[in-house]
């Protein structure tokens, strides 16, 4: 995971924040279900922690809160939506309970490949949906970034070779409407499920399907309850790293200027 993406969000956090900064230090809780010794908890610890106190002059700090420990996906953007927490990270897909701006990046088959998804995330695609975010959401989106490459299914039935064997499972799926139609498209029932409980929606059949990539399925342990796995690719796994707008900055030729980088 690139740090240069990191330190532009810093940055972008600091001219948001920056002239709220009147304290001595204002801290700024941030919410993840990523934890370090992971690429996204790195980039949180490494890149995105030191850039802030160094654009700041030590005035701003982040308070990171790994694990789930605070807040998990969805949870966190509604934690920031009542001022509890200052950032917070989900994927695009879980981003979809606020607006549909980063669905874009959920549509299946749209990446040709996990270079191809990086790239275009990180430049132009990215800019201009967050810019959209800002507008529909409230949620200024910092960046936009891989988290574990393709979505991939796995479940506790049996194995899945076409369509037609996911007829009627309980399906968990995301926030997301487009990863929604999708599962119900191949048959099974989609289910919007907290990500936070899936291993226990697995572990008791409230649902026995789930669309997730293969590093997260690896990290919640998920084989564990839904031993069946089946490759294929798809939809894209991208995380976002947001804040809540505070205040609605102005609009220069009709761009985000927290989003430029």
């Amino acid at each position: 995971m690139k740090s240069s993406f990191w330190k532009v969000a810093a940055t972008s956090a600091f001219m948001l924040f920056g002239a709220q900064a009147a304290n001595a230090q204002t801290v700024l809780k941030l919410g993840t279900v990523g934890f370090k010794g992971m690429p996204i908890g790195d980039a949180i610890d490494q890149a995105l922690i030191p850039t802030l106190e160094e654009v700041s002059g030590g005035k701003m700090k982040i308070e990171p809160h790994y694990r789930k420990s605070l807040c998990s996906e969805q949870t966190c953007g509604e934690q920031a939506n009542q001022g509890l927490i200052a950032l917070w990270t989900s994927s695009t897909a879980n981003f979809g309970n606020f607006g549909t701006a980063l669905a874009i990046f959920d549509l299946p088959y749209i990446f040709k490949s996990i270079e191809d998804a990086d790239r275009i995330s990180s430049e132009w695609l990215a800019k201009k949906q967050c810019d959209i975010a800002a507008e529909e959401a409230g949620h200024v989106c910092l960046t936009v970034y891989s988290s574990g490459g393709f979505r991939q299914l796995g479940n506790a039935h049996g194995p899945v070779h076409v369509p037609d064997d996911m007829k009627g499972i309980k399906w968990r799926v995301t926030k997301s409407p487009i990863e929604y139609t999708l599962v119900k498209n191949w048959g099974a029932v989609p289910v919007p499920y907290d990500w936070a409980q899936l291993y226990q929606g697995l572990q008791t059949g409230v649902v026995s399907g789930q669309y997730v990539a293969t590093p997260w399925q690896h990290v919640a342990k998920l084989h564990e309850v839904a031993k069946y796995f089946t490759e294929i690719g798809g939809s894209w796994s991208g995380n976002q790293l947001s804040m809540k707008m505070r205040s609605k900055p102005r609009l220069k030729n009709g761009t985000c200027p927290l989003t430029r980088k």
